[in-house]
């Protein structure tokens, strides 16, 4: 994905997926995306992208852009272990939730 850096700050696109929001190789999650259920959403429609803006020096958190507000979303517990091996499951068009 492209990626555009300006004062310290990436600005990019994170993935929805089933297991969270995939930006900066690692999983986060936000109150936003749990009320609105986006994780179960991707795991039945599909993944789709977001805005995110992010610091490789502060990887416990980023923020996602989505209708015009700024969320903060935090890092899912255990993300580090995870993530490279799901990620590798989606990009096969595959995931444990019946992909």
């Amino acid at each position: 994905m492209r990626e555009v850096f300006l004062l310290g700050r990436i600005f990019a696109f994170g993935l929805v997926t089933p297991m969270g929001i995939y930006a900066n190789d690692l999983f986060y999650t936000c109150p936003k995306a749990i009320e609105e259920q986006w994780f179960y959403r991707a795991a039945i429609y599909g993944t789709w992208l977001i805005p995110v803006i992010y610091s490789n020096e502060e990887v416990e958190s980023i923020k996602l852009v989505y209708e015009g507000e700024i969320f903060m979303a935090n890092i899912v517990p255990d993300t580090l272990k995870i993530s490279k091996f799901i990620m590798r499951s989606i990009k096969k068009g595959s995931t444990s939730l019946g992909g």
